[in-house]
């Protein structure tokens, strides 16, 4: 492929370093040509802007430093944002957990593991009481030797989706439906809910601040880096493809 940006030919080479990056990606290769537009058309913007580029990671965040701002969040926001969302801002909370994994693998062909799985969610619901089995039979985790136990888990011990689903339920019993993870479709029961404190407003102010903040400074950043990319002369790959990048 041939593909150019401002006259700066992105090679196969770089192409090939970059994708490693983006392995888990469901497009690896479109992920790693637009890393490099970007760090290509930001380069290009800090060299006009007088920045040193012979150090690219130091003269990229100088020019965003500069160019990107945003305020930073009231404590209205910040309040609202407690309010909303309380389920964040609560300590000690405790789940114990079983589980039935189906695991993604390289090769294996979602839409069948996805029906195996809810095959198996079937059985587990007519029969709840034969779950640890289930798990002994059908799992791929190591917590099948243990019927699927997982034992306690507190906030973020699990990936994001397995956490947000076992801490929604506010009682013991089958999630009724599959929870898709990287790691592949859990069949999950909650066995036992501890309660947890929810922190004062007061505790959390700080670190909500700077969560909205960050929030907003990656939009802010993100359509600066669109601007740069629509003022650019790119040839070789359409970045606004619907469905991923078009290479041409």
């Amino acid at each position: 492929m041939s593909v150019h940006v401002n006259g700066v030919e992105i090679t196969d080479a770089q192409i090939d370093e970059e994708i490693r990056h983006h392995e888990r990606a469901a497009r690896p290769m479109d992920e790693a040509l637009r890393a490099l537009v970007i760090q290509q058309v930001v380069l290009d913007e800090a060299k006009k802007c007088g920045f040193d580029i012979s150090h690219p990671d130091a003269a990229a965040s100088a020019l965003l430093e500069q160019q990107v701002r945003c305020p930073s969040a009231s404590e209205e926001d910040c309040f609202r944002h407690y309010q909303s969302h309380p389920e964040r801002f609560v300590v000690g909370a405790l789940v114990s957990a079983s589980h039935i994994l189906f695991q993604v693998t390289p090769d294996v062909n979602l839409d069948k593991l996805r029906d195996k799985a809810n095959e198996v969610l079937a059985l587990v619901k007519s029969n709840p009481e034969r779950f640890a089995e289930y798990a002994k039979e059908f799992s791929n985790c190591p917590s099948s030797a243990l019927g699927g136990s997982l034992g306690q888990l507190s906030r973020g011990d699990s990936v994001a989706e397995f956490d947000r689903a076992i801490f929604s339920e506010k009682q013991p019993g089958l999630i009724d439906h599959l929870v898709q993870t990287r790691y592949g479709f859990h069949i999950i029961r909650i066995d036992q809910c501890v309660d947890g404190k929810l922190l004062p407003f007061e505790h959390v102010h700080p670190q909500i601040a700077q969560a909205l903040y960050a929030a907003s400074l990656d939009r802010a950043t993100q359509q600066y880096l669109k601007i740069l990319v629509g003022r650019a002369c790119i040839e070789g790959v359409d970045m606004e493809a619907e469905g991923g990048l078009l290479v041409q």
